[in-house]
């Protein structure tokens, strides 16, 4: 079952990781994710959110910001904190690479019946919950 379990995740991993680096590389995509999802960031809270060093976001968030993806943006409360956002060009790489991956599920996942699909998600929920 192990080998079964690892081989499985191995495999999905390395195909989701192609089509977010057509794009993006996994990480930038996930900074994107939690933009599109809480809005503006501090550099701390990504770090934190990716659960990587603050330098490895510095380098992540500068390759997006390169791209045009984000912005920094001085705290209106607190100008000595930079806030992160995201930028229109950054909301748009973001949804085309959802839809891209909504579409590799699809695919993926096509010859799997409704039931085996909840099936899956029911049995993938009760592993995460198992580990409190």
């Amino acid at each position: 079952m192990e080998t079964l379990f690892r081989f499985v995740f191995r495999q999905l991993r390395q195909e989701i990781n192609e089509v977010y680096n057509s794009e993006l590389s996994t990480n930038e995509f996930m900074v994107l994710r939690m933009l599109v999802d809480s809005g503006r960031q501090r550099s701390t809270d990504l770090s934190k959110y990716l659960q990587v060093s603050a330098s490895h976001i510095t380098a992540v968030t500068d390759l997006l910001l390169s791209k045009g993806y984000i912005a920094r943006k001085r705290s209106e409360n607190d100008r000595r904190i930079i806030d992160i956002e995201l930028t229109k060009e950054g909301q748009d790489i973001f949804n085309a690479i959802q839809e891209k991956k909504r579409a590799y599920f699809i695919e993926r996942f096509e010859h799997f019946t409704d039931k085996e699909i909840e099936t899956m998600n029911k049995l993938f929920h009760k592993i995460k919950e198992s580990k409190k």
